[in-house]
């Protein structure tokens, strides 16, 4: 059968949907399937679409999926390779726009004319960098060190299946 292994990377696909809509509905419940998903942080209310989400989990879960599934074959196979190269490109995007969000996450940060209640003259002074500046800042090194887990993964790849590719040469030799 000549469909058979596109007919297995399909059911692969469908197997990382499915198991990203139920780590999603684990988390969130059944507000997954809705327009959007309220999170409440502090004093905070974030309303996000619930695809973004889904995404973000089916890039993540796909990527490692099918790293180790083909970390089994040398990565020897096209599509299979292809498929990680894309996803992990996709991977690295989103954390560079995840870290491109976070002084949102600051609330003495005033962007867009944001106001801030009880107004900030009120407030005890606090040295924001005290408070906020170091947990931003651990959160945009763990981004950082994800996406270079990710290229090291990707080079990992490239390395083996020229490896492969290269004993592939010689035996024919």
């Amino acid at each position: 059968m000549k469909n058979k292994p596109l007919l297995q990377e399909i059911l692969w696909i469908l197997s990382c949907t499915i198991f990203t809509i139920i780590i999603g509905f684990a988390i969130f419940g059944k507000t997954i399937f809705s327009d959007s998903i309220d999170l409440n942080l502090h004093d905070t209310y974030f309303v996000i679409q619930s695809r973004h989400f889904l995404i973000s989990f089916f890039v993540i879960i796909s990527f490692f999926v099918y790293f180790f599934k083909e970390l089994k074959h040398s990565f020897r196979r096209k599509i299979q390779r292809s498929f990680i190269f894309f996803l992990g490109f996709i991977l690295i995007l989103l954390a560079s726009i995840a870290v491109q969000l976070l002084p949102f996450f600051n609330p003495y940060h005033n962007i867009n004319s944001w106001t801030v209640y009880p107004p900030l003259s009120m407030q005890p002074k606090i040295n924001q960098y005290e408070q906020n500046f170091i947990i931003l800042t651990i959160v945009s090194k763990a981004v950082l060190i994800l996406q270079i887990i990710v290229v090291s993964m990707m080079l990992s790849v490239t390395y083996r299946w020229g490896r492969s590719k290269n004993n592939q040469l010689t035996s024919e030799v």
